[in-house]
């Protein structure tokens, strides 16, 4: 419990970065289309998150327009839901799926829309990026630093999308990752309440 503590707090402090960045960067930066090359999407998602800024004033309609612009579009939701149905041995139809999948995405954004509104700013340090699986992951390594003397390392894994853009579809801390904590809790729960319980308590 401990380690996803940490692991939602690592996503909250990212979307933080995010939205300082959003405010202090030009109107033609936030608007510039940016190709579909793994290095130039990797670098323009760092560069936001690893933004320093004062703090700013907390805006519930401003996070909720944020969170569509700059947040949703950097993770592969879908991706995520597909892999969690999959290692729980989970079916569904297709609108089961995709009704999974926005209550997986609205579970994750509101978990860090909350650590947002506990949060400071902080610093996010790139180490290193390392491409797998013939180059289809990348996976890239960052440290960040604020919530504790030393900081702590979170791994964002990218790869390309149904739509054909790269995206992040995992963030790992040390041995836990976001798509193994919901695995476990999936597989919880359709033990217990069977798949439509599982659906009405995710």
């Amino acid at each position: 419990m401990k380690r996803l503590y940490t692991l939602l707090l690592t996503l909250g402090l990212l979307l933080t970065s995010t939205v300082f960045a959003y405010e202090e960067m030009p109107i033609e930066a936030t608007t510039e289309v940016v190709e579909n090359n793994p290095v130039k999407v990797i670098q323009s998602t760092i560069v936001k998150l690893n933004q320093l800024t004062t703090a700013s004033t907390y805006s519930p309609r401003m996070m909720s327009f944020l969170v569509d612009q700059e947040i949703i579009p950097l993770f592969d939701f879908d991706y995520i839901a597909s892999e969690v149905l999959s290692a729980s041995y989970v079916t569904l139809s297709e609108e089961e799926t995709v009704y999974f999948s926005n209550i997986l995405k609205k579970k994750i954004v509101n978990t860090l829309l909350m650590k947002l509104a506990q949060s400071r700013s902080s610093s996010l340090n790139f180490i290193s990026a390392r491409p797998m699986r013939g180059g289809k992951i990348i996976v890239v390594k960052l440290n960040a630093s604020g919530y504790s003397r030393f900081g702590f390392n979170v791994d964002l894994s990218f790869h390309k999308g149904k739509s054909g853009a790269w995206q992040v579809f995992d963030v790992a801390l040390g041995y836990d990752n976001l798509i193994n904590f919901y695995q476990r809790m999936v597989r919880v729960k359709v033990r217990r309440y069977g798949v439509y319980g599982m659906l009405s308590r995710i």
